[in-house]
């Protein structure tokens, strides 16, 4: 065996067992790598004052407190939420208190964050827009696609290739505007509301109500109905119609205007002075001229 060959297989053998001294270093009692392993327990405690501001205290499922004669046995203080900085202005999630978590570690300064979580008690999503540019969007919908057929050599689609139905339902927030929209197959405009700080529109079909500080707006080829107890209010084609068991009008200057006035019903009561020309219920002359009498009252029957 030559020299060349000796030193090689010593040199190999050094290799494995410095390699072996590491790893033994480097990894647990459980033969996972110190700091890699994901870590699966439950939020203990929440921290919202103090250094620990804005961490969580965790405990691993397999290490109760009561079971083991080590405090603090599988016991996590202090993990961090996200490995950012200061996210309170972008993607924050708080778990609830008790809610099972997922945690990791970082090797390099033992910091620990939680990465999966069961139940939260905020979850904040922030999109920024630059002004001027309001390019900044959140948008949150179910989209349905068509159902996915199975073959014996699996999905005969995959999922990104199903062809959508139309019916969705999604609310997109911008830095200046909301918009829910409802559709479906059969119509594709469906229900849409936009709300800004100025207004509020909603539209259905061909129907479109504008609501801003002074105004409500209704632009409708149907029907148009206000229904308040037990008063019906009804606009068609330019017709309005008013039913109501009692209704009072009052004001100082109160003028009916129109081609042709119909007031039909059972008993019509006036008061106050009125001109008459001698025609229609109210043509009787002031004075009888047989008796001298005034002619008075203020009722006119079948009308």
């Amino acid at each position: 065996m030559s020299l060349q060959h000796e030193i090689n297989k010593v040199s190999g053998d050094v290799r494995r067992f410095m390699g072996q001294i590491a790893r033994q270093g480097m990894t647990g009692m459980d033969g996972a790598i110190r700091g890699t392993k994901k870590i699966y327990g439950y939020v203990c405690a929440i921290h919202e004052d103090g250094e620990l501001a804005g961490t969580v205290d965790v405990q691993e499922f397999n290490y109760e407190p009561d079971e083991y004669p080590i405090m603090g046995t599988g016991h996590h203080k202090g993990v961090f939420l996200s490995a950012i900085q200061n996210n309170q202005n972008g993607v924050l999630i708080v778990p609830m208190l008790y809610s099972e978590v997922t945690i990791i570690q970082n090797p390099t300064d033992g910091n620990e964050y939680v990465i999966m979580y069961s139940h939260a008690q905020t979850i904040k999503h922030i999109a920024h827009s630059i002004e001027g540019e309001d390019k900044g969007e959140i948008e949150i919908g179910v989209f349905e696609t068509e159902k996915p057929v199975e073959t014996d050599d699996g999905l005969e689609k995959d999922y990104d290739q199903l062809e959508p139905t139309k019916n969705k339902a999604n609310t997109i927030y911008k830095s200046t505007s909301i918009t829910d929209q409802v559709v479906s197959p059969d119509d594709e405009i469906g229900f849409k509301e936009e709300k800004t700080v100025e207004h509020k529109i909603i539209t259905v079909g061909d129907t479109k109500i504008t609501i801003d500080g002074e105004n409500v707006s209704i632009e409708t080829s149907g029907k148009v109905s206000f229904i308040i107890g037990g008063t019906t209010i009804t606009e068609e084609d330019g017709s309005v119609k008013i039913k109501t068991d009692s209704c009072e009008i009052k004001g100082s200057d109160i003028k009916v205007d129109g081609g042709n006035v119909t007031i039909t019903g059972g008993n019509l009561k006036t008061k106050g002075v009125s001109s008459t020309d001698l025609q229609g219920p109210f043509n009787a002359i002031k004075v009888c001229p047989f008796s001298g009498a005034p002619h008075c009252g203020s009722s006119v029957s079948g009308t």
